[in-house]
């Protein structure tokens, strides 16, 4: 789904909708049978008017060959995929697992190649494509520095200051998007690659935005405060930040036809479950997205289930479709879905609603930082996408202010904390409310409730054996020590 763009703009072909009975996967035929009526679609940038795109598809497990060495293991692999015309383009080690990417020639070689890879034990399916939002600016550079409206809702109506936020961080936050300006006045320069190959001396430099949506998401989380210029972030100047790259140059810019944002492209669920194993090398414990796509995927619902199972708090925008269709990974119950408010505090038009809405955060006209043509400057923006890092974070202000809480506990704490809209209780447009910092806060830095006070001890009675004349008033007879 198109992640930062009003209800106008919306993407030529979006992905088909998936409803909860049937949300955790596509049947293999109907996804082959859909791919072969896209061949007859007009052609994309770059490829030839008679060509068919290529079929890309997950495999999981081992193959049915020799076990030796690690070495020799992947080139039987290579070799075993090769022969049922696959060509292994890439090699997974993520979530305790290992994902084979394969492409195929076209649906009939990706049925065939199907059916011979599960005859040997393993798992095939489509490798679904994950989008960012296209963007739509709608004003420039503030003239001097200003909170935006949205960081002041999430705090109450407080401007945060020092005492909101940790001394230390313990629990670094990765995002996972377009890249991070690395140049631009009002975000940390700390920030780092979480893939070793997007370092300076790397091929896919991680430090410039050409699409902006990484850049503006992370200002939402980081901006500089009390710089006299710019936007202040939900944790301003947010020290230790990750950043993986996966769309822009690092992205595909095959994109489809009327795909209004050329710069920022797509990536595919297996390259994004590539990139929160980066995060967590690197050592991240909070995991931030702005993006998605309607197809869900086994191989991505799975590895996500281990990274939260393992310690990690993953935050996702829940889609820009304005119906009740899933997002994927934001739907996955690992994941925390974010929906989007506007400044009345009602639903985003846009924003989907769903039973794996998880909480709501401001995502209208939110006004963060960017890039070229700006070179650097500010827009505002539209979408879940904007949404998703208000909620990151807050998770990141609190988990590192209240370090001994699990992953689990700091997302109970959100959830259980926001400020309830909409229906009573939990709804479908909202989830459990507006995120909301002191309302989480209290969940995790109110004190315990005092120890219960020992029972008194009985009172003291005089003793009398039994026979013998007591004194009056109450007292404790006695029978042979009993």
């Amino acid at each position: 789904d198109c992640h930062s763009t009003p209800p106008t703009h919306r993407r030529a072909a979006e992905p088909p909708t998936h409803r909860r009975a049937s949300r955790d996967s596509m049947p293999f035929v109907l996804f082959l049978a859909l791919l072969a009526s896209a061949t007859a679609a007009p052609t994309t940038k770059g490829r030839r008017a008679n060509e068919q795109p290529k079929v890309r598809l997950v495999v999981t497990g081992e193959t049915n060959v020799a076990r030796t060495t690690r070495g020799a293991r992947a080139s039987n692999r290579v070799a075993q995929m090769a022969a049922w015309g696959g060509n292994v383009t890439m090699t997974i080690r993520a979530a305790h697992n290992t994902f084979t990417v394969v492409e195929v020639a076209d649906p009939n070689e990706a049925r065939l190649f199907k059916e011979q890879a599960e005859r040997s034990g393993l798992r095939v399916e489509e490798d679904q494509r994950r989008y960012p939002g296209p963007s739509v600016a709608t004003r420039t550079q503030p003239l001097a520095e200003e909170t935006p409206w949205g960081i002041e809702r999430v705090y109450n109506g407080a401007v945060p200051n020092a005492s909101f936020f940790p001394s230390a961080v313990t629990h670094p936050l990765c995002i996972i998007d377009s890249g991070y300006l690395l140049t631009h006045p009002d975000l940390p320069s700390d920030a780092t690659a979480a893939d070793p190959l997007q370092a300076p001396a790397g091929t896919m430099y991680f430090g410039g935005d050409l699409c902006n949506h990484g850049t503006h998401v992370a200002g939402t989380i980081a901006a500089i405060g009390g710089d006299g210029e710019g936007v202040v972030g939900v944790f301003p100047g947010a020290p230790g930040l990750k950043i993986v790259k996966v769309f822009g140059e690092a992205g595909q810019l095959d994109d489809p036809p009327g795909w209004p944002n050329e710069a920022c492209g797509w990536t595919y669920a297996s390259e994004l479950v590539d990139a929160v194993q980066r995060c967590v090398d690197s050592g991240a414990k909070i995991v931030s997205m702005s993006l998605g796509g309607g197809g869900p995927s086994s191989t991505e619902r799975d590895a996500f289930q281990t990274f939260f199972d393992d310690g990690i708090l993953i935050v996702a925008s829940a889609g820009n479709g304005g119906s009740s269709s899933y997002s994927y990974p934001a739907s996955y119950p690992s994941v925390m879905s974010v929906a989007a408010t506007d400044s009345s505090d009602a639903k985003a038009s846009f924003s989907q609603f769903n039973d794996e809405v998880d909480i709501a955060a401001p995502g209208v006209d939110v006004v963060s930082t960017v890039g070229p043509p700006s070179d650097p400057g500010y827009d505002s923006y539209d979408g879940t996408s904007m949404a998703a890092p208000h909620v990151s974070g807050l998770a990141m202000v609190l988990w590192n202010k209240y370090p001994s809480y699990t992953n689990a506990e700091v997302r109970t704490a959100l959830e259980g904390g926001a400020e309830d809209l909409g229906e009573p209780g939990r709804d479908n447009e909202f989830g459990h409310g507006l995120a909301n910092y002191q309302g989480a806060e209290m969940r995790l830095g109110a004190p315990s409730a005092p120890p219960s006070p020992p029972a008194p001890p009985p009172p003291s009675l005089p003793s009398c054996p039994l026979g013998d004349v007591c004194a009056t008033g109450p007292c404790l007879i006695t029978d042979g020590g009993s």
